[in-house]
């Protein structure tokens, strides 16, 4: 008997100390809620922090490969590594808006002449200048959701009016081609020339006139903007769980099952590693040549938008909810380093859509659907927040007079620059 109210006492203790900690997680996650980081911002405010508190850094690698120029593709380059050669705003201010009168969901890619240009899920194709004046516009028959890939003979882009197109630098249309379902992935131009991108269930590779290289098949729709390695591979997911690698030639070098369907555009690494994250919660290495599993991180959510590869070695991604946030795993292992988190709804669909850009001097920017942009340090601490009137799933990006360029649902382009106008500083 004793033995028994023994076990009942200390399983009272038990289920009081789960009620307390239950309890002091719940505070803490409204305080959390309803501190001036998190509290609810007008559209054009920041919250700046003066001095963030950051961990000490891990050096960045000054060989890894940068981008020499502003963004001219989903994540800056064909390995999709996000490393942005320019310094962003410390004390963000909006310079400019422009109202494109439909919502965003792609990232903004600059001309050789340095017109900003923007697709929408209007169906409009916007050329815009650093002052946010309106340069030009086309229209593509049906929303844009794939980021505009800008090369030196023009641009090229797909719409969910089944068709791919290929433009000037002026968006004047030289030909369109006709695709098997919405051509609504990001392109990608590999090391031999072609244009490779996804419609359907179909990946394409096109030359810059729009002749057809080769096609490629998967069982499900594709929703991953394909990657290129420097030797001409292209690695793209699917909705069947799997990565494909794909050779030059068109043919399949290997297909990997990954569990969930991978939305997620890859990203290549230094080393030819891949990185893909997946529809059951986890980021994955590959083996580049045979596609054999390196190690798997669960990060708890979606990951869906591409991810990000830094020059510090660590992976970025944007994390779906219940609890939304930006995770940094090491590129090496997949040991988690760091994360950040955003208020969340608890809903599995609610949350960081993509990854930070990372400028040059290792802060990282990215947007989320908080109706909000962020600043962090390389080591995940807050350096300021700004408020927009929607979701922000399209990637920030930053162009080489400093600007950060940032696109939302509410169908605004917001021009961010260096400054201290509008911004509420904590003493």
């Amino acid at each position: 008997m004793r033995s028994d109210r023994s076990k009942l006492a200390a399983a009272s203790v038990a289920t009081a100390l789960v009620l307390l900690a239950a309890t002091a997680l719940k505070l803490q996650a409204s305080r959390r809620a309803w501190s001036p980081s998190r509290a609810p911002l007008a559209p054009g405010s920041s919250y700046v922090v003066r001095e963030a508190r950051t961990r000490q850094a891990r050096p960045a690698d000054s060989s890894a490969p940068v981008t020499s120029t502003p963004p001219r593709m989903l994540h800056l380059d064909p390995a999709r590594t996000n490393r942005s050669p320019f310094l962003g705003p410390a004390h963000p201010a909006v310079a400019w808006q422009l109202d494109a009168a439909a919502p965003i969901e792609a990232a903004p890619v600059v001309t050789p002449d340095g017109v900003i240009v923007i697709g929408t899920l209007g169906g409009e194709l916007l050329g815009v200048g650093n002052d946010g004046r309106e340069q030009f516009h086309a229209e593509l028959q049906d929303r844009i959701y794939g980021t505009v890939l800008v090369t030196d003979s023009g641009m090229f882009v797909g719409s969910d009016a089944d068709r791919f197109f290929g433009l000037s630098h002026r968006a004047a249309r030289r030909w369109s081609l006709s695709v098997d379902g919405d051509a609504d992935t990001s392109a990608v131009q590999t090391s031999y020339g072609a244009i490779v991108f996804a419609a359907g269930k179909v990946v394409y590779a096109v030359r810059a006139d729009g002749s057809v290289l080769w096609r490629v098949k998967a069982k499900r729709k594709v929703y991953s903007s394909p990657a290129a390695a420097p030797d001409g591979t292209v690695f793209v997911g699917s909705q069947d769980d799997r990565l494909y690698a794909i050779g030059r030639d068109g043919k399949i070098r290997f297909a990997t099952t990954l569990q969930g369907d991978v939305d997620c555009a890859p990203s290549v690494g230094d080393d030819g590693t891949v990185y893909v994250g997946t529809d059951v919660g986890t980021v994955v290495a590959l083996d580049p040549e045979r596609g054999a599993v390196r190690w798997t991180r669960s990060v708890g959510g979606f990951v869906r938008g591409s991810l990000t590869l830094t020059r510090r070695h660590t992976v970025l991604a944007g994390v779906y909810g219940p609890a939304p946030r930006v995770v940094s795993l090491d590129a090496a292992t997949g040991e988690e380093l760091w994360s950040f988190g955003i208020q969340g709804t608890g809903a599995p669909e609610f949350g960081v859509h993509g990854s930070p850009v990372e400028d040059r001097d290792g802060n990282l920017y990215f947007g989320a659907q908080d109706d909000s942009v962020y600043s962090l340090t390389s080591e995940g601490e807050l350096r300021w927040r700004m408020g927009v009137g929607g979701d922000v799933d399209g990637p920030v990006v930053l162009t080489a007079d400093g600007q950060l360029v940032a696109v939302s649902d509410d169908g605004k382009i917001y021009g961010v620059s260096e400054g201290v106008a509008n911004a509420a500083t904590p003493r």
